[in-house]
């Protein structure tokens, strides 16, 4: 594993600009990246109908999420403002299958890539990914905006944002029940569906992590891939919820899983490609 090449580069705090991600708006650039043209916060805006102003607004906010959830690649162009986005695989199938991003499975797969270690979002990742040891899967929202600031600094506003808002708006991604406030006014966070119909997509993630962090190796402990990757942090799950869904990944064909080894050997059996491209293809 190449450490120098993997920087963990993630979204900063303040990407967001206060907004949520709003699948409207999620769509609209989705399908302007579709016509393979590149511009100004101002074109995409005129383009889209994403709100944009002078000095802030909806449209560089929304880019932003859209790579930070691994939908889109936000290519160099050689004018400074101008912007030229490409899909990646999963962005791609969203487009045509899922544009509205209205499927539990989509809206579960982007908010598991914005809580990756390199290529997420600094929120997410200290949320749902490096704080999970210690926030566990329920705490008060203050618990979490005092996570938050101990690990970001002291800053005017607090470095909460609009995650919570994120997972409680029917116009982003309440469907996927991520974090759900519950009577007693605590905040609980659901692990990742155990469903047959999510097999594909969970694939399609654990073989794109491990092209990032494995690319040359056809196998790997499961320690050291959660150790580099965090996928079970990521995820929610305990460790039967884990082995139950490395069961699955096996069953559908991207991995065999040597239970003699101790750890565990996870040995790889398939291209990220081919479970993006059946993605929805599994769902009831």
């Amino acid at each position: 594993m190449d450490k120098e090449k993997l920087a963990n580069k993630r979204l900063s705090v303040s990407f967001h600009q206060t907004f949520i991600p709003e699948r409207q708006y999620i769509a609209a650039l989705l399908r302007y990246v579709a016509t393979g043209q590149k511009g100004t916060d101002k074109e995409i805006s005129d383009q889209t109908g994403i709100p944009v102003g002078k000095s802030s607004g909806k449209v560089p906010a929304i880019i932003s999420y859209c790579s930070g959830m691994g939908l889109i690649n936000i290519l160099k162009t050689s004018g400074a403002k101008e912007k030229q986005l490409e899909f990646t695989p999963f962005g791609r199938v969203v487009l045509l299958e899922d544009s509205n991003l209205s499927e539990e499975l989509t809206q579960w797969l982007v908010h598991l890539h914005l809580c990756r270690k390199n290529g997420g979002a600094e929120i997410w990742y200290l949320s749902f990914n490096k704080g999970y040891n210690t926030l566990g899967m329920t705490f008060t929202e203050q618990d979490l905006a005092e996570y938050l600031e101990r690990n970001c600094g002291k800053r005017n506003r607090s470095p909460l944002g609009p995650l919570v808002r994120t997972y409680d708006e029917v116009a982003a991604f309440k469907t996927a029940h991520v974090l759900d406030l519950q009577d007693d006014g605590k905040l609980k966070r659901s692990p990742a569906p155990l469903l047959a119909g999510f097999r594909n997509g969970y694939g399609a993630f654990l073989l794109s992590l491990w092209d990032e962090y494995f690319p040359s190796e056809r196998q790997v402990t499961i320690t050291d891939f959660e150790s580099a990757v965090h996928w079970q942090k990521i995820c929610g799950w305990n460790q039967r919820q884990n082995e139950t869904v490395l069961d699955m990944l096996q069953d559908a064909g991207a991995i065999t899983i040597d239970k003699q080894m101790r750890p565990w050997v996870l040995v790889r059996r398939a291209e990220a490609q081919q479970f993006w491209t059946s993605l929805y293809d599994e769902l009831a």
